[in-house]
């Protein structure tokens, strides 16, 4: 196997980390920001959740174009050219003068960051040591989680200056644009192959002589489609919280703007260190499956609790626990499944039909709650069905586990 150097891998990762941590601040500013902007234009709830939709659909949109695009032209490339409008995109998003204007520039930040998730991913598969893969992805995932809590913090602080919400955008987009000097400078490019495909190792299944290749190819169609629904169900409920969390803590349970932006912060932080030390666990045991099977049914019982608490320690320790068992955790052993089960030539293609899946749910989830909470007059609802796909992703993923392990025996 090729690899870096300890000191180069390490580095990379830390990198693509903190471009992690940019796009999360990026997309969370929003929902710390929502009922200001909600006020400044006089939008309804729907309305909201079309913005905030939006920017999901055009990620989702993308996902299938940038992973292809990443196995024909290089993922650092791809990468580069996605972070760089998507940094740019975030910087205007503070100027505009309409909410038409508001909308597009969460539309073209969305198509920039589909870029990131096949691309850093493919490039993390070649540059990090097998016996250190979990770690690494976790190492990735983990700027995520920390973009996701200091961008709701961040976001309330500067929207509090008297520029208000643009504030917060302009910042960012500064920071995200300065950034991309550095993934320029300390990312690898993956070697392409002959075909023009990005030269990625993979764990190797054994197949014996008598196995027929079309079985073969319809087990990992079947692979494929298990991880990605499972990816899906227990992504909805993160989505829903990182979109209307602090919104539903001000509005409807009547905390103050400061505490509804800094109460969801628990989440996140916790997440942190949570998925680093599942991608340890996870390279100690020898087992990515160990992880996800104890995570699902507990983040579903914390996104199901979290409408019922009475009390702000019950609802913190709800959120904690989702923090510890949720979608950032689970994330790095579903996507090391995944790039396992796919051909070298092909993984940025498999990686970004994965986080196709992912995206559905980015783009469903803010605009459904939004939709059911004007229909209904209630996020109760919201709560509740999100917890049950974490249940539906458990019965999805020990399907996936169990056809993996067939295929390598």
């Amino acid at each position: 196997m090729r690899s870096t150097s300890n000191d180069n891998w390490i580095r990379s990762v830390l990198v693509l980390s903190t471009g992690w941590f940019l796009l999360y601040s990026a997309r969370t500013v929003l929902s710390v920001t929502m009922k200001d902007i909600a006020d400044y234009w006089t939008l309804t709830e729907s309305a909201l959740g079309l913005i905030s939709s939006s920017f999901f659909l055009a990620y989702t949109a993308l996902q299938i174009p940038t992973g292809f695009l990443a196995d024909r032209l290089g993922s650092k490339k791809v990468l580069l050219v996605g972070f760089s409008l998507q940094s740019v995109a975030v910087l205007l998003s503070g100027f505009a003068v309409t909410h038409q204007q508001f909308l597009w520039t969460r539309v073209i930040s969305g198509a920039g960051q589909a870029t990131y998730f096949a691309c850093q991913f493919a490039i993390i598969s070649k540059i990090v040591p097998e016996e250190r893969k979990a770690l690494g992805n976790s190492a990735s995932v983990a700027g995520s989680a920390l973009g996701t809590g200091l961008g709701m913090i961040f976001g309330r602080l500067l929207s509090n200056s008297t520029m208000g919400w643009r504030l917060p955008f302009i910042v960012l987009g500064c920071a995200s644009v300065a950034f991309i000097f550095a993934i320029k400078k300390y990312v690898p490019e993956p070697e392409l192959s002959s075909n023009g495909s990005t030269r990625v190792d993979r764990v190797e299944f054994v197949v014996d002589d008598h196995d027929e290749p079309q079985s073969y190819q319809h087990s990992s169609v079947l692979l494929l489609i298990l991880f990605s629904v499972t990816h899906f169900l227990s992504m909805y409920g993160f989505y829903l919280m990182l979109t209307w969390l602090p919104y539903y803590l001000e509005a409807i349970r009547g905390f103050s703007p400061s505490l509804s932006a800094t109460i969801p912060v628990v989440m996140p932080f916790v997440m942190a260190p949570a998925t680093i030390l599942g991608g340890y666990i996870s390279d100690r045991l020898g087992s990515k499956a160990s992880v996800i099977n104890v995570c699902l049914p507990l983040s579903a019982i914390a996104t199901v609790a979290i409408p019922l608490a009475n009390s702000t320690v019950t609802l913190v320790f709800f959120l904690a626990l989702y923090g510890a068992t949720g979608k950032l955790v689970i994330d790095p052993g579903l996507i090391n499944y995944v790039s396992e089960s796919s051909p070298p030539e092909s993984r940025g293609t498999m990686l970004a039909l994965f986080n196709f899946a992912g995206a559905l749910a980015m783009a469903v989830a803010p605009a459904v709650t939004g939709y059911l909470a004007e229909a209904i007059g209630s996020f109760d609802v919201s709560f509740f069905m999100a917890g049950g796909f974490n249940l539906l992703a458990l019965v999805s993923f020990i399907a996936a586990a169990r056809v993996f392990e067939g295929r390598k025996r």
